[in-house]
């Protein structure tokens, strides 16, 4: 940070901006800041810490009681520029896209697939913070991912659209913010006794690497010594922490659905992602209204990053040895919605 000219430093707030994301010291964070900011010329100081604060939620620029009073904002300037920024992102044609996803539904393989083919940006729209990365190093992975208006607004204003991939369940409340900001929602999901054993998979490698255990509960919410119970001890944890909610997110959206809030589009793990790619991707670009089918199929069929976007094994099936008791709690726990929602697709029985 000791760049001599203004433009040096201009070129420089970018990878400051990345690097102030993920640095979870706040003392560290705070100091580099700010000596950074008392390096700008002075017309560009405010600019500087404004997009340091934006990079991350917890960084403030240290100023002056003056300082800080000559830049209260009111109430009244607030809502006047939160119906600004809610107008221009509803009458924006940028290209909004929220992959709601059960876990294990290929929703991080489909969301780094369309990244690519449509030339867009990643976004989080739980957490305010500057992208995925960044929320993650914060420890956010127990926080409950439905999108916040600060976040819909940080993303729906950069001018070029933007692709979510979020475990959210659907309310007629995020239906409407939906319609708001203009945002196309596709809902991955998957046969809940496959996704039980994939995401036993998925935790076991995760908890194998170094170091990955010191993050503690707040990173998957899971006892301590996960990784040495036998593996039915394993599944059941899973079953018991994971199945109501994979029922409840399938249910929300459905019911959002059939009452015409939101009118997704539907992606099933078996049905479609391991089915015909050119349909699927024929599907998407209709319903994004953005690319051709022939550059998103290819981005489908491409699994050269399978582990990068935690693809295990790409197969239907992996459930079938589940040991009993675990088959026997999931479908107790989604046996009394039957009569609601056909569970087929969930269970396939």
């Amino acid at each position: 940070m000791q760049a001599q000219t203004a433009d040096d430093l201009e070129n420089m707030l970018e990878p400051v901006m990345h690097w102030l994301s993920r640095n979870t010291n706040h003392a560290d964070m705070w100091a580099k800041g700010n000596a950074f900011i008392s390096n700008m010329p002075a017309d560009k100081a405010l600019h500087a810490a404004s997009m340091l604060s934006f990079a991350n939620p917890f960084f403030l620029p240290s100023v002056s009681d003056h300082t800080a009073a000559d830049l209260q904002v009111s109430l009244e300037t607030f809502v006047e520029y939160m119906m600004r920024a809610k107008l221009t992102i509803k009458r924006s044609n940028q290209p909004n896209i929220l992959i709601a996803c059960a876990p294990k539904s290929a929703s991080t393989f489909l969301h780094a697939a369309l990244v690519k083919a449509l030339r867009l940006p990643s976004a989080c729209l739980f957490a305010a913070t500057l992208d995925w990365g960044s929320a993650a190093v914060h420890e956010s992975a127990l926080r409950e991912q439905e999108p916040d208006e600060l976040s819909l607004i940080r993303n729906g204003l950069n001018g070029r659209g933007y692709v979510a991939q979020h475990h959210t369940r659907c309310t007629p409340y995020l239906s409407r913010l939906l319609g708001i900001y203009n945002i196309r929602p596709v809902v991955t999901y998957r046969n809940l006794f496959d996704t039980i054993v994939s995401v036993d998979d998925m935790m076991m490698e995760w908890r194998s690497k170094p170091g990955t255990i010191d993050h503690g509960y707040f990173a998957d919410g899971l006892p301590e010594n996960f990784e040495r119970l036998d593996r039915a001890d394993r599944l059941m944890v899973l079953a018991q922490r994971h199945t109501a909610w994979l029922l409840q997110f399938y249910l929300s959206w459905k019911t959002c659905d059939r009452l015409g809030l939101v009118k997704p589009l539907w992606i099933s793990y078996d049905t479609d992602f391991l089915g015909d790619k050119a349909l699927l991707a024929s599907r998407i670009a209709q319903f994004a209204g953005i690319g051709d089918t022939e550059t998103i199929a290819a981005a489908l069929e491409d699994r050269s990053a399978g582990k990068s976007t935690r693809l295990n094994q790409g197969v239907a099936g992996r459930g079938r040895d589940l040991p009993g008791d675990v088959r026997d709690y999931i479908l107790s726990v989604v046996r009394p919605y039957r009569d609601d929602e056909d569970m087929t697709p969930l269970i396939g029985e």
